[in-house]
This record gives C-alpha cells, sequence and structure tokens, in this order.
C-alpha cells in the first residue's frame, strides 16, 4: 500500500519535470527503478508478473529507438511502472494513458493549439492513467 503511494508521489513530480522541461533526469529514473525494485520485494506476485510487467515499457523503449518517436524516458517509466504492476494491469496502464494522450491531441489540434508534428509529454498521461489503474 505504501509502496503504491510512494511511487504515485514520484510519478507525479516526474510528470511536472516531464511538463516543464520535456525531460525526465536520470537520477529521477534511477529513483523509479529503486522504488520499483523494492515494490516488488514488498508484494507477493512474485518476480515472474514483475517480469511481465516489463514488457510493455520494454515495446516502447523499442519504439523509440526505432522511429525516434517516443523518449527513452517514458519507456524506462513504464518499465518500472510495470514492474509495480505486473503484466496486465500494466497493460492497461499502457492502454489507458495512450487513449488520454489521443483524447488530448485529438481536443488540442480541434482547438487548432498544437500542429500535426507537435510533440507532447507522455509521463503526464501516464500519471493519470496510474491513478485510474490503481483505483480500479
Amino acid at each position: 500500500m505504501w509502496s503504491m503511494v510512494i511511487i504515485t508521489g514520484w510519478l507525479i513530480v516526474s510528470g511536472i519535470m516531464d511538463l516543464k522541461t520535456r525531460r525526465i533526469p536520470v537520477w529521477m529514473l534511477i529513483l523509479g527503478g529503486i522504488l520499483a525494485a523494492w515494490t516488488v520485494c514488498c508484494q507477493n506476485s512474485g518476480y515472474p508478473q514483475a517480469m511481465a510487467g516489463l514488457l510493455p515499457g520494454a515495446l516502447l523503449l523499442f519504439l523509440g529507438f526505432v522511429t525516434q518517436k517516443a523518449g527513452y524516458g517514458d519507456g524506462i517509466v513504464l518499465c518500472c511502472l510495470g514492474m509495480a504492476l505486473g503484466g496486465e494491469r500494466s497493460l492497461l496502464l499502457l492502454g489507458v494513458s495512450l487513449f488520454l494522450a489521443a483524447l488530448c491531441a485529438l481536443i488540442l489540434l480541434a482547438m487548432r493549439r498544437v500542429g500535426r508534428n507537435s510533440r507532447l509529454p507522455f509521463v503526464p498521461f501516464l500519471a493519470a492513467a496510474w491513478l485510474i489503474v490503481v483505483m480500479l
């Protein structure tokens, strides 16, 4: 329980940093990895679930490497969150965050605030999706 609250705080701070600077510092990513490992050790779900939770983040990292459209920090944050949640819930987290990002992009495009090739920070959408998935 407390580990989820601490990860939520870390995620909110990371989302604010991503909004302001469009970057996530390396020390924040390391802290997130430590918190995720601590959560896996505290939970009884086991290591296979944690390794399955890494897959959506690894997919996002691979997508970022191939297309240069996604940031590496986003993939690492998703890996950390996936380790804490487990396999099925990490896929739900990715789906909800992509839905929220698409909805926001659609609204911003309709209001003509951004162009077609504009970049949006993804960690705030991960934070919102994290709150939704953890509350379920």
